[in-house]
């Protein structure tokens, strides 16, 4: 302790004696910390803290692949969701995710807004909750598009001045009438992907009626995707493992659908990973040179 004393009564005396030192020193090692904390916040945000859903590691997002001619998330079919969520025995809920761009009547005018259109249980699946009204879940299910629909706290503001008594007001998206049911909170984001911003109206079917072909075809891969939630206790490596089994099993009961030379397979990818996607290399290189550097 006294050594630690005298060095730093040495140090304060240098110090004071170049003032233009000492300030340059203390604005380097103000930048450094700076920059370190700045990246650090992006790196925590970005990959390490959890997605803000209620058991967030076990979410998955679900693709289709044909490696026979190497080519990736082909899409999928009403038939095939039904199947992984009632007979693969992986999933505690599966729901389509299909990014649209629809135009919105019913508010101040009508404008373009990005869609999203999903299964009932997309809501339920995710654990989220609406700050105004309610969403929709399997209770509301219809063969087409259901009633009922979800609309962002961003959409709600600029849209219809954040109207209270929202709830029952109807809408148009193209040339159909939908009912708004709830309102999202105003950090609820979808965790996927978009076609150019965030998704501000929800909107669901079940894929068996008109529009859509009926009876449901399924060699026609009309869904171009899924998000899941993993059955408790199953690990992603564990549920890729079962549906590999599952898949190839329902491939020798459809051969018509699924031809041995396109080699079908169904992948599963976390959400967090999806989301980040190679940001996560770079990210990580940037954070490491920084404090390599720093360190130096």
């Amino acid at each position: 302790m006294f050594s630690f004393v005298q060095d730093l009564r040495y140090a304060l005396r240098t110090l004071l004696k170049s003032p233009g030192f000492a300030i340059v020193t203390v604005l380097t090692l103000a930048l450094g910390i700076g920059a370190n904390v700045a990246i650090f916040s992006v790196v925590y945000a970005v990959l390490l803290r959890p997605l803000p859903f209620p058991h967030s590691e076990q979410l998955v997002r679900v693709f289709d692949d044909l490696r026979g001619p190497n080519d990736q998330d082909e899409g999928m079919s009403a038939p095939e969701l039904w199947d992984l969520q009632d007979r693969s025995g992986v999933f505690q809920d599966i729901s389509a995710v299909a990014p649209s761009s629809s135009a919105v009547g019913g508010g101040e005018r009508t404008v373009r807004a990005e869609s999203l259109v999903t299964s009932p249980d997309y809501f339920v699946l995710l654990g989220a909750k609406p700050q105004l009204g309610r969403v929709y879940t399997p209770q509301d299910a219809a063969p087409g598009f259901l009633e009922p629909v979800v609309i962002s706290d961003g959409f709600w503001r600029s849209n219809f001045a954040s109207d209270p008594n929202i709830i029952g007001r109807k809408m148009h998206l193209d040339s159909d009438m939908y009912t708004i049911v709830g309102v999202m909170p105003r950090g609820f984001r979808h965790p996927g992907r978009t076609l150019n911003t965030d998704v501000e109206v929800w909107l669901a079917t079940g894929f068996n009626g008109l529009p859509f072909p009926v009876p449901a075809v399924r060699s026609q891969r009309m869904i171009p995707g899924a998000i899941a939630r993993l059955r408790p206790g199953l690990t992603v490596a564990q549920a890729q493992a079962r549906l590999d089994a599952y898949i190839s099993q329902l491939s020798r009961e459809y051969p018509a659908e699924y031809p041995a030379a396109a080699t079908w397979a169904v992948r599963l990818v976390p959400v967090k990973e999806d989301l980040v996607g190679p940001q996560r290399t770079e990210l990580f290189i940037l954070f490491a040179a920084r404090n390599i550097g720093g360190s130096q």
